[in-house]
């Protein structure tokens, strides 16, 4: 009697799952796809509808929940070419995804201290390629982009944007030049009184600004970014 009343219940729990796998048009293979698809997306999207990742070009590091920056960092190695070739350029590769109605926009603050770096000239701008990013890139983007506005998406690939920092850097040299005067006096036999003798040079050299790249610090380039909904300023 038990078996008997067990029977129908699994197969109308069988002819639910198939019945609800015929309205959306797919075997029960298509299901099991089906999910396994939405489960990529969400590990995809660690910030719930949001990704923003920062690096160099093809080695991009992304933000996890509660992540608001992320920063870029260079130093030596960068140094050595800025020493030896008298200038650089530094890429970086900025991915970002706002899904459903938000909005991303994000701002860049460099800190470009001490060292070479320090000591040279640097611009920051915005180029359209990681190939684009030469050391004959001039001028200043504004350090703000917003390349997801709140118009509604169901997008699923990244928007991809490059910057491109450009240090140049020219040795310091001069030359000082001073004159050295000296004087003295000697008892000279024969001679009453002591012999005093003065006696002047003059001296110049030439003095180059010189840094070792192996002692040069971190610099970073720190990307913020935030989501925004309609009607909410970028």
């Amino acid at each position: 009697m038990t078996a008997h009343v067990r029977r129908p219940a699994r197969r109308r729990a069988t002819a639910l799952v198939v019945l609800a796998a015929a309205l959306l048009g797919l075997g029960v293979g298509g299901t099991a796809a089906l999910w396994r698809d939405a489960v990529g997306v969400d590990a995809r999207l660690p910030l719930g509808g949001a990704v923003f990742g920062v690096g160099a070009p093809g080695e991009v590091r992304y933000a996890t929940s509660g992540t608001t920056s992320l920063a870029h960092t260079f130093g030596p190695e960068e140094a050595r070419t800025l020493r030896s070739a008298g200038a650089v350029a530094v890429p970086v590769q900025v991915d970002s995804l706002a899904q459903g109605n938000h909005g991303l926009t994000y701002t860049v603050e460099p800190s470009v201290d001490g060292g070479l770096f320090g000591l040279s000239t640097w611009s920051l701008t915005q180029v359209g390629s990681a190939q684009a990013c030469t050391t004959s890139v001039t001028g200043e983007s504004p350090r703000t982009s917003t390349p997801w506005d709140a118009t509604y998406t169901d997008a699923v690939a990244p928007t991809t944007e490059y910057w491109c920092l450009v240090a140049r850097w020219t040795p310091v040299s001069g030359t000082h030049e001073d004159t050295v005067t000296a004087t003295g006096s000697a008892t000279v036999p024969g001679v009453g009184d002591p012999v005093t003798v003065t006696g002047s040079d003059r001296w110049s050299a030439t003095v180059t600004e010189d840094v070792d790249p192996a002692d040069e610090p971190e610099h970073t380039l720190t990307f913020t970014f935030r989501t925004f909904r309609p009607g909410e300023q970028p």
